[in-house]
């Protein structure tokens, strides 16, 4: 009984300090851990039109590249979303590297938008995007979409 006893208190001592028991199961912007998790929070907030907190996580030095090739700095890449009404997405294929104070994500993304004049590829976009944590969190700082053919 006291064997069994024993057992049970280091198995409890293990799992109390895994961290994978410690993770949000749906991070905010302030527990968001994983830059797979900052991807998702900026899609959500895009999706349902949350535009001052997409503000608040896009750096004011914003460069990215659309998926028609276009070059974009913050105002011109808040404007494309906007105008691209996204109604649901995914994403997929998902690999994330630590790169000193930033954070590099590559992934597939699929969604759902409804301006046409957008040109959003039926297949998806390959992602590129460039997070960097600053004393007010983490600001996506750079993205390259390409249409996947």
């Amino acid at each position: 009984m006291r064997q069994l006893l024993v057992s049970a208190l280091l198995i409890s001592l293990i799992l109390s300090g895994c961290s994978a028991w410690n993770q949000p199961k749906n991070p905010d912007w302030t527990s968001a851990t994983a830059t797979e998790h900052l991807e998702r929070l900026m899609w959500k907030a895009i999706r349902d039109k949350d535009w001052p907190q997409v503000e608040r996580h896009l750096a004011a030095v914003f460069v990215g590249v659309g998926p028609r090739g276009e070059t974009l700095d913050h105002a011109t890449w808040m404007e494309y979303w906007k105008k691209a009404q996204v109604q649901d997405f995914s994403l997929g294929e998902v690999n994330t590297q630590p790169n000193g104070a930033d954070m590099v994500a590559t992934y597939v993304l699929h969604f759902n938008a409804t301006d046409a004049n957008q040109s959003i590829p039926a297949k998806g976009l390959r992602v590129i995007s460039v997070w960097q944590e600053l004393k007010g969190g983490w600001v996506l700082t750079s993205q390259s979409a390409t249409p996947i053919l």
